[in-house]
């Protein structure tokens, strides 16, 4: 019965720590209230630990927004990341990076 208390335990740290795992950044005039709507979404392969991107891992904004000014770039560490990271022991660390643009400039 202890085991698995202790399983149900790591589980839930699991699922309440994939939030610490997300950063923001806001180009141009957008704030964090601005209604915002994801254009695109793409997996970014990353080796060692983070400390070796691969050549897939590039975040050209241009690609996914075109030309807007205005827009957030928000990369998590999704729970299938997370669960990829660890199985490999951190020497597979992907991340998942959304584009979000304002609503009035779609």
């Amino acid at each position: 019965m202890s085991k698995l208390r202790l399983f149900a335990a790591l589980l839930l740290v699991c699922f309440l720590a994939t939030s610490c795992y997300t950063s923001r950044v806001f180009h141009g005039n957008v704030t964090d209230n601005t209604p915002q709507v994801e254009v695109a979404s793409r997996k970014n392969h990353i080796l060692l630990w983070g400390l070796l991107p691969l050549s897939s891992a590039s975040q050209e904004a241009k690609n996914s927004v075109s030309d807007a000014r205005n827009y957030t770039t928000k990369t998590t560490h999704t729970f299938v990341d997370g669960l990829l990271s660890s199985l490999t022991f951190g020497i597979y660390t992907p991340t998942t990076t959304k584009y979000l643009v304002p609503l009035n400039e779609r």
